[in-house]
């Protein structure tokens, strides 16, 4: 588990995202265990160390994040519409 841990810590070193197949999950997460124990162990771990999850058809891919903060993602756009301005067309 640790090894896993380990390399989704350096892709997101990298990258916004690191994905994770089926066959590396399996290592950790047998395939035996039933869909929804597995998806929550997975969880679990991801919450654990502190990453956001997210499943692709559970046992084929995890998408594994830096949860995002809500401040850095916020747009704020003003509410007053600017006026729409219309010229007269060329002669």
């Amino acid at each position: 588990m640790r090894k896993l841990a380990d390399q989704i810590e350096t892709e997101l070193q990298n990258q916004e995202v690191c994905a994770v197949y089926n066959s590396e999950l399996a290592r950790v997460w047998p395939k035996t265990i039933s869909a929804p124990k597995r998806k929550q162990a997975i969880e679990r771990f991801a919450e654990k160390h502190r990453l956001a999850v997210t499943f692709y058809d559970i046992g084929l891919c995890a998408i594994f994040e830096k949860p995002h903060q809500a401040s850095s993602h916020t747009v704020v756009l003003p509410l007053k519409p600017k006026p729409i301005v219309r010229g007269k067309k060329p002669s």
